[in-house]
């Protein structure tokens, strides 16, 4: 695998963890876990400043596109996530690359120690590896509290690692909210919660378990065709809904709202 420097562009961790943010929010221009085909269109069209992380996955991703979103997010002062969702070897193998060409932030892949190795060099994206054992198409989480913990803990004094990225909302055998707490517990590098984050218990629920943060696609993209404005006016309800975590979580009730 070849590495290039990022230059000015280049962040030690995805943005966030300011004052005024007690979780954190990483767009996830996906649908379906592919990688919409107006992404760059939608971006261009946000009209958010608070947004601090955009992602986006390699299946699905016209290259010219996603260098050209890479740069436009940069430039912009944004961090931009790569998640790789073909989980086959040469899958991974490619979309690291693909990760290290395009000057990403950070790569979301399968826990590989050679991985580890080769996102070490200098001007390299992180690696934030993903908890658990997954497969199919989204992908489903099929590991116990117990070995996401062990996990969680074995990598974290490994080293290499600038987060994880667990699934907890894409399981029904366990309660999601205490999986994320026993890996949040286990691990010493951020725990970033990706796939079914719909709405403000949620969001409390991962700031109150531990959590550094969540991604969300379909749920800030599902009205873009009809209403392109419709993205910018939900993402800016989900950085409120971030930011209102410390009042809610006070005594106040809680709340089924809904990312609108």
């Amino acid at each position: 695998m070849t590495t290039r420097a990022h230059g000015r562009y280049r962040s030690t961790t995805l943005r966030g963890s300011d004052d005024d943010v007690a979780v954190n929010f990483v767009l996830m221009l996906t649908e379906k876990d592919v990688t919409i085909p107006d992404a760059l269109e939608v971006y261009e069209k946000l009209a958010v400043d608070s947004l601090r992380n955009i992602a986006f996955k390699d299946v699905g991703a016209d290259r010219q596109m996603v260098q050209d979103l890479t740069d436009a997010a940069h430039a912009d002062g944004r961090s931009v996530l790569l998640e790789l969702a073909d989980m086959s070897d040469r899958g991974q193998e490619q979309g690291l690359q693909l990760g290290v060409d395009l000057g990403v932030d950070q790569v979301v892949a399968r826990w590989r120690a050679d991985f580890a190795d080769a996102l070490a060099t200098e001007g390299a994206p992180e690696y934030w590896p993903f908890l658990g054992s997954l497969s199919g198409s989204p992908l489903v989480l099929d590991s116990t509290p117990d070995e996401l913990a062990a996990q969680a803990d074995e990598l974290s004094r490994a080293g290499g690692v600038g987060g994880f990225v667990l699934m907890p909302y894409r399981q029904s055998a366990y309660d999601a909210v205490a999986l994320l707490e026993r890996a949040s517990a286990a691990a010493t590098v951020p725990v970033l919660v990706a796939g079914g984050v719909r709405d403000a218990e949620q969001i409390d629920d991962i700031a109150g378990a531990g959590g550094w943060g969540f991604t969300m696609g379909g749920a800030a993209l599902a009205e873009r065709h009809g209403d392109p404005e419709s993205v910018s006016r939900r993402v800016a309800d989900i950085m409120r809904l971030c930011e209102e975590v410390p009042a809610r979580r006070s005594g106040s009730p809680r709340t089924e709202e809904k990312v609108k």
